[in-house]
C-alpha cells in the first residue's frame, strides 16, 4: 500500500514539475482583432477572410494559435461580469468552430484578461511562432524518501 501510494506522489510531482500552464509567445505576431456587435456572439462574414488568411499562413509553420479577449474589470455588477465572462468564452468558441470546421490543425491557445480597464468586443488573434527549444540547463531534481 505504502509503495502505491509514494508511486503515486512520484507520478503527481513529475507531472506538475515538467508541465507548464502558461503559454509563452516570444515570437508573437498579430493577425489582427476580430470585433462583435453588443451583446452579440457572432463575427461579421468579411472576418472569415481574416481567419482564412491565418489558416494559410500559420497552417504548415511551427507555433500555435493565440485567441486573446479582454473583460472590463470595472463592472461592479456580479450578474454583469459573469454573463461578460460567458459572452467571452463564446466569442473565442465561434472562431474556434470556424477554425474547426475550416480542418485548421494547428494548437489554439484561448486566454480571457480578466483585469482590463476598457470595454472592447474584439477578439484579438495572434501566431506565436515556436523557436528552436533549449535545454534546460538546470532540470528539476525530484526524490521522495
Amino acid at each position: 500500500m505504502k509503495t502505491a501510494f509514494v508511486a503515486a506522489l512520484t507520478a503527481i510531482a513529475s507531472l506538475s514539475i515538467s508541465s507548464n500552464a502558461i503559454a509563452s509567445c516570444t515570437q508573437n505576431i498579430s493577425y489582427g482583432d476580430i470585433p462583435f456587435a453588443i451583446n452579440s456572439s457572432y463575427f461579421a462574414s468579411e472576418h472569415t477572410k481574416q481567419l482564412q488568411e491565418v489558416i494559410n499562413t500559420t497552417q504548415s509553420n511551427k507555433g500555435y494559435l493565440l485567441l486573446e479577449f479582454a473583460i472590463d474589470n470595472t463592472l461592479t455588477d456580479k450578474k454583469l461580469r459573469e454573463y461578460d465572462f460567458w459572452l467571452a468564452n463564446r466569442r473565442i468558441e465561434r472562431v474556434k468552430d470556424y477554425l474547426s470546421k475550416a480542418d485548421y490543425q494547428q494548437p489554439i491557445v484561448t486566454r480571457i484578461l480578466t483585469a482590463s480597464r476598457s470595454d472592447s468586443r474584439a477578439l484579438r488573434v495572434h501566431w506565436c511562432q515556436q523557436v528552436a527549444a533549449v535545454a534546460d540547463a538546470n532540470p528539476v531534481q525530484t526524490s521522495l524518501r
